[in-house]
């Protein structure tokens, strides 16, 4: 094929478009590859104490990264607590401990818990006590990962509270009254 000026407009978009179809599939693949290694963001990291604050009725959740080595069933220091930034109410609270791996599965946690929690067949600590206005509690002081965890690989630990004010009938909204096994 000879080129000349009526020829050269179509050989110009043609490599053109190989140029832009390389380039999208290079970024594509990269892309991918980016998204799955370093997808886990956030501040907090394992081993730093970390304060959430409740409030009536809702849920609070608090994501840790943790991505270092471990042993399966050792202890890991992680200090929780939570406060109770509202102003006028005494709250009711749970709480449960997940891990999401970098295949998003979604697998409980076990954790060395602080006293006035007891946990429940149903996976939830419960607070055995009323949280009152301004009042500052300690979830847990450990993160015990079991043997199902494997030691290199990426993890965000959630810890999740749920609220629920003191006017509620607790037991037919969570199925638990945490205040009866006192």
């Amino acid at each position: 094929m000879k080129i000349n000026k009526s020829n050269f407009g179509w050989l110009f978009a043609c490599i053109g478009l190989a140029i832009l179809l390389a380039l999208s599939v290079y970024l594509g693949v990269s892309g991918f590859f980016f998204k799955n290694n370093n997808s886990f963001s956030s501040d907090l990291v394992l081993g730093q104490s970390i304060e959430g604050s409740l409030k009536k009725n809702q849920a609070t959740s608090i994501s840790v990264n943790f991505s270092g080595s471990f042993v399966p069933n050792e202890k890991l220091a992680q200090i929780v607590s939570v406060k109770n930034t509202d102003e006028n109410s005494n709250l009711y609270v749970r709480a449960k401990v997940y891990a999401f791996t970098s295949l998003n599965n979604m697998e409980e946690v076990d954790i060395i818990e602080n006293s006035n929690w007891t946990k429940n067949d149903d996976g939830y600590f419960y607070y055995n006590d009323l949280i009152s206005p301004q009042q500052k509690i300690n979830f847990s002081s450990f993160v015990i990962m079991g043997q199902n965890y494997v030691s290199w690989k990426k993890y965000i630990l959630t810890f999740v509270f749920e609220t629920l004010e003191d006017k509620n009938d607790v037991l037919s909204i969570w199925g638990e009254n945490p205040l009866e096994n006192v």
